[in-house]
């Protein structure tokens, strides 16, 4: 059956290993229990940013804003209406 993990060997400063390893004992559980779970929020996070960063631009471009001068127009436009 083939392996459903990888290993991956990464240094990480002193001040960092120290919380993952306090943590972990807190938690009780293993240090790759907390950075496997840091990384899934991590990455989960990005993947909401760039959606986030999609929607912006595509936005953008339906309202035809180029620059921060024409953000500042439709507020303008918005404010007196």
């Amino acid at each position: 059956m083939p392996r459903k993990t990888q290993i991956v060997n990464m240094s990480l400063p002193l001040e960092i290993y120290e919380e993952v390893e306090k943590l972990a004992k807190e938690k009780k559980t293993s240090k790759s229990g907390i950075l496997r779970e840091s990384l899934e929020r991590y990455i989960k996070q990005e993947q909401q940013w760039n959606l986030i960063y999609k929607w912006g631009e595509e936005k953008a471009i339906s309202l035809g804003i180029k620059d921060e001068k024409d953000v500042e127009k439709l507020i303008q436009e918005y404010r007196q209406s």
